[in-house]
């Protein structure tokens, strides 16, 4: 591990160890090659580690608590298929450009693709927060952290671009990947400390005893 790496991994023990401890295991496994047969499932280590590190960040590191949609949009598409059996007649695969349907199931999607949406912007504003202390979630370096998340969300998943025949990434896609996390951790407890320093010494002048008059 590299001093750089060190220094983040200081830094996350000391806001969460089992941040931190994730964080060691991608690099871990990052520096050490796959046997044989196991290359995929290496990948998909990495990419899940990397991905918890970047949906805990935003609890350790930031104040801002928006809360979830209840009940999300997971839970409201498990209840679909409970209530497309209480009405049969219902095709949504029908080749036709119109397909009609009962209000409830109307209803009950429309309910999913809203509540999706709002889970969409909550995580927008999270990471923007995060990333850059704002609320501006079409900030280029947002952007940029969604994009990595969306990165190590894919490869994640042993089901989703590891099973349609693309090769994997190499490893200096993984790495780059894993510095756009690392930098923001950098810059962010940077931007805290050098904000406590200055705090510190405003509140040390304030506290110095004033000097009598000559």
């Amino acid at each position: 591990m590299i001093e750089r790496q060190q220094n983040i991994a200081g830094i996350l023990k000391g806001r969460s160890p089992r941040l931190a401890g994730i964080y060691r295991m991608a690099l871990e496994a990052l520096r050490n090659a796959a046997d044989e047969g196991c290359e995929s499932a290496r990948v998909s280590v990495i990419c899940h580690c990397m991905r918890e590190l970047m949906l805990g960040l935003p609890v350790v590191m930031t104040d801002d608590a928006i809360p979830r949609p209840d009940p999300s949009s997971r839970a409201l598409t498990s209840n679909l298929p409970k209530l497309l059996r209480k009405n049969p007649e219902v095709d949504l695969g029908a080749d036709q450009d119109m397909i009609p349907v009962p209000k409830d199931v109307a209803h009950a999607i429309g309910l999913i693709i809203s509540t999706a949406a709002k889970e969409d912007g909550r995580n927008r504003l999270i990471f923007a927060a995060l990333v850059t202390g704002g609320k501006d979630g079409k900030h280029p370096a947002v952007r940029q952290w969604m994009d990595a998340y969306q990165f190590f969300l894919g490869w994640a998943h042993l089901d989703r671009n590891h099973n349609v025949d693309r090769p994997l990434p190499a490893d200096s896609d993984l790495l780059a990947n894993i510095r756009v996390v690392e930098d923001v951790i950098e810059v962010r407890t940077a931007a805290f400390f050098e904000n406590l320093k200055s705090l510190e010494g405003l509140l040390a002048e304030i506290n110095a005893p004033a000097k009598e008059d000559a």
